[in-house]
């Protein structure tokens, strides 16, 4: 009798410190079960109604927020795959259609943590509801593959970054992997996209120099880079032969690019203003990783290409590691130009 006297006592106290109870066959952490007791909010009470059936008390439910508290929102998060898993799919989704986004953000990021990332294939219903509604569009723009950090700049608002969730089962990646065999970090190449842009993914947490998520459906096309289908403006692309080579000098991207015919990488170095010499502008860069320099000499000199009958605004003389290369030269307004005509 002792024991059992000694039990009841413990068992008491751990629930009156917060400790882990069961309600309806559902376990309430005992971080979640002190947080929300801190919180003066009646966890247990709620989620005793909502299993009866209350749609009063499953909103309360639904909508508690776990603030930075990770190990309540993990709790929480167990509660919900609970419910999600009593109702079902269909009726899971239509209790959470009528919440304000914030709650849905909650939601999803609590799920995910708490180990419900199947979320697609076993509660698809749930998933469309917890998204922002957005209309599918077409973009254009850069994109960079980095793994979970892939990104995206906006044709249409080059000032904007967003951060990519690749729904394309590895499409993006694919082609980004077949035109850059050796990419070097931030290396981008020029696509056209399907895809929704949304202020929340789940758990996934935007980085400050992001402005949302772009999440793709579908890869229209992907090119690598050139002059003529950038849609970033850059200061001036130039062009030479025998051997061919290209440089893309470019104040918005923050470099300069060279990349010689005989070879598969890219050099790149940290954009420079240009410095006068006459009339010549000079343009520099140094890539200490590489131990790489370069020197792009434009002066405003007409220039053929030798290979057609295309006139060139620009006349360059590059050097790349002491090598020097000549070519011709096209600024980014002018590139416009001549592609629309």
């Amino acid at each position: 009798m002792r024991i059992l006297f000694f039990f009841a006592i413990a068992f008491i106290a751990a629930c009156s410190a917060g400790g882990p109870v069961e309600v309806g066959g559902v376990a309430i952490d005992a971080g979640l079960h002190a947080l929300a007791d801190k919180q003066n909010f009646d966890y247990t009470g709620f989620l005793d109604k909502a299993l009866k059936g209350d749609d009063a008390a499953l909103n309360e439910v639904l909508k508690f927020n776990a603030g930075q508290d990770s190990t309540a929102t993990v709790g929480h998060g167990l509660v919900l795959k609970a419910l999600l898993n009593k109702l079902g799919d269909e009726l899971f989704s239509q209790k959470l259609s009528a919440l304000p986004d914030l709650a849905k953000q909650e939601i999803w990021a609590s799920l995910e943590m708490a180990g419900a990332t199947s979320l697609k294939n076993d509660s698809p219903l749930t998933l469309k509801a917890l998204m922002p509604t957005q209309t599918v569009s077409e973009l254009s723009g850069l994109y960079v593959f980095d793994g979970k950090n892939s990104s995206f700049r906006d044709c249409a608002k080059p000032d904007a970054r967003y951060l990519v969730v690749d729904e394309t089962a590895g499409q993006l990646e694919q082609h980004y992997r077949r035109l850059l065999k050796f990419p070097y970090p931030g290396q981008s190449i020029v696509v056209k996209l399907k895809g929704v842009v949304v202020p929340y993914y789940g758990s996934l947490v935007l980085p400050n120099n992001r402005e949302g998520f772009l999440v793709v459906s579908e890869v229209v096309s992907a090119e690598a880079k050139n002059f003529k289908n950038t849609c970033i403006a850059y200061d001036i692309w130039a062009l030479g032969t025998e051997p061919f080579w290209y440089a893309q000098v470019s104040e918005a991207e923050g470099l300069i690019e060279y990349r010689g015919m005989d070879d598969e990488r890219t050099k790149f170095f940290a954009y420079q203003p240009p410095v006068d010499e006459k009339k010549t502008k000079i343009y520099t860069g140094i890539n200490q990783e590489s131990g790489d320099n370069i020197r792009i000499a434009v002066d405003s000199l007409p220039c053929g290409d030798g290979m057609s009958d295309r006139t060139y605004k620009l006349t360059v003389k590059l050097t790349m590691n002491g090598k020097e290369v000549n070519g011709c030269g096209i600024p980014f307004e002018a590139a416009k130009a001549m592609d629309e005509h």
